[in-house]
């Protein structure tokens, strides 16, 4: 059976735009990174995709930390790539 990667991304949008974007395959990383993101300035919303290969992915757009850490921890359940690969 093919080993599927889990790849984290997320997506800073200002007025429509990205200005900033980050992409990893590890989840200490991504969580690393995205404590560089500074909350305080609230005219910006994050996009965040867990894509967990073969076509399958959780996406969403938080405006603020806590929404976003929470789903972070929801979408990277180990539990899921598991339920659908096996």
């Amino acid at each position: 059976m093919q080993k599927h990667k889990v790849r984290y991304t997320f997506h800073i949008l200002q007025k429509g735009r990205i200005v900033q974007r980050y992409d990893s395959s590890s989840l200490g990383r991504f969580r690393n990174h995205i404590r560089t993101i500074k909350w305080q300035k609230s005219n910006f919303k994050v996009y965040l995709k867990i894509n967990y290969g073969g076509g399958y992915y959780n996406n969403g757009i938080y405006g603020n930390r806590n929404d976003l850490l929470f789903t972070l921890d929801a979408f990277a359940d180990p539990a899921i790539p598991k339920y659908l690969y096996e």
